[in-house]
């Protein structure tokens, strides 16, 4: 069901890190070398040394043939020893670095998804072992782009083909028969699933309504097992696929907080799933008006991220994306409705300096701050309250606007404090927000 999550590994195959591109240059006495051969510098095809995973410094460095050399030999390993029990260690083989415990990216995966696929198709063959061929394929599908690379999609589109195949053969084996619903009815939902996400990336008309279709399939599995968080995973995409289909946009708060939730409990909160979840979850509330929640969330996402992973990881340069959107500062003129990204006060508050979204240079402009208003959602302050003088200092969002009245109703950070609605000129927009109990 992990296919379900929303922060893909899928990037471009021509992102690759070498040791050169850590700053670690080759051929002086601080070079890295492979793990696997701990020879320094190129293979013998010429290949460099890559990586790119969350390792630091001089480690986690190796040629690309040794990575899947390591790879196939674990493979065997497991296989020889219970591959029943053992499957997801089986492909976990080939896409996680032992060293670091966490997942490849970018040009790394896309070519050890692709050399599991191989391995496993020539290796075992059996249908009995169908459930590891469908899961490499399955894997393979949440790294391709098919939406931007034609030869991407028709890989894509093959594999799908294949997958539904390999669990019709295995459904109609009489030796696994016995076992489908205990054991392999999850590869068959995984299956589904990833076969689902693959139509959802290529994003057409006619690919959104097989996404629809598989992840139906897989929804309806998860709910007859009773496994209630994949279930609202299928859910959360089949409703996503509904809505664009309609042109519309749809985000639930509650349902993302119980994804994340779980992944938090089951794989850890540094897993990069887990922080795409939180940060699925971050979103929601954006789009709820609750930036201030969204922030905050963010920005401990981030701090994890960086830690955990590095800097120059994936996950960590997706959610800091998400954090720099998210301070963005929407404002509205009064007069026409132009919309502006607020920077800063000056002049003792009196002037706003803004820019304009719309252009792609950093001119700033300087606008009266009595003539814009805080955009849905936007961190505001109160100040200068005569009667509600208990609000003043205090910070919320702002949820909804009346012009007439010329109103903001600003529910509060602090959970004690009831939604109120301040006069506009009472309101400073919050560009920094303090820290939790300031």
């Amino acid at each position: 069901f992990f296919f379900f999550s929303t922060m893909s590994t899928s990037i471009s195959s021509s992102n690759k890190r070498s040791a050169s591109d850590a700053g670690l240059p080759e051929g002086d006495n601080n070079s890295p070398c492979c793990w696997v051969c701990l020879e320094e510098g190129s293979d013998k095809a010429g290949k460099p040394l890559v990586r790119d995973c969350s390792c630091r410094g001089s480690s986690g460095f190796a040629h690309i043939s040794c990575i899947i050399e390591h790879a196939e030999s674990e493979g065997r390993r497991i296989a020889r020893e219970d591959v029943d029990t053992n499957a997801g260690l089986f492909a976990k083989a080939f896409e996680f670095c032992p060293n670091c415990k966490q997942q490849y990216q970018n040009d790394v995966i896309y070519k050890l998804t692709k050399a599991a696929v191989d391995f496993t198709d020539r290796e075992y063959k059996d249908v009995t072992c169908g459930y590891l061929l469908s899961q490499t394929l399955s894997n393979r599908l949440t790294v391709i782009d098919p939406k931007n690379k034609a030869e991407d999609r028709a890989e894509g589109e093959e594999s799908c083909t294949k997958i539904i195949s390999i669990i019709e053969d295995m459904k109609r084996n009489e030796s696994l028969a016995q076992l489908w619903n205990e054991m392999y009815i999850y590869s068959e939902a995984k299956a589904y699933g990833a076969v689902a996400c693959f139509y959802m990336h290529v994003d057409t008309e006619e690919s959104l309504v097989k996404a629809k279709l598989y992840f139906t399939k897989a929804r309806d599995i998860f709910r007859e097992k009773g496994d209630e968080i994949p279930m609202l995973m299928a859910e959360k995409k089949i409703a996503s696929i509904e809505s664009k289909m309609r042109g519309e946009e749809t985000m639930c708060v509650d349902t993302h907080q119980k994804i994340y939730a779980y992944l938090q409990r089951t794989i850890g909160e540094s897993d990069p799933q887990t922080i795409g979840a939180g940060v699925d979850v971050a979103e929601a509330l954006c789009l709820s008006f609750r930036a201030i929640e969204g922030e905050r969330l963010l920005t401990k996402l981030c701090e994890l991220a960086r830690r955990v992973h590095g800097i120059e990881h994936d996950c960590t340069k997706i959610t800091m994306s998400y954090l720099k959107r998210m301070k963005e500062r929407v404002v509205i003129t009064q007069d026409d409705g132009k919309p502006f990204i607020a920077l800063r006060y000056e002049n003792d508050g009196d002037v706003c300096i803004v820019k304009d979204p719309t252009v792609d240079d950093e001119t700033e402009s300087k606008i009266s701050a009595s003539s814009i208003l805080a955009f849905l959602g936007t961190p505001v302050v109160c100040e200068g309250l005569q009667q509600l003088t208990h609000l003043n200092g205090k910070i919320g969002d702002v949820r909804k606007v009346d012009l007439e009245e010329g109103t903001c109703q600003v529910h509060f950070e602090e959970a004690d404090l009831e939604h109120a609605e301040i006069k506009f000129n009472n309101l400073r927009i919050v560009f920094n927000l303090p820290p939790v109990g300031a």
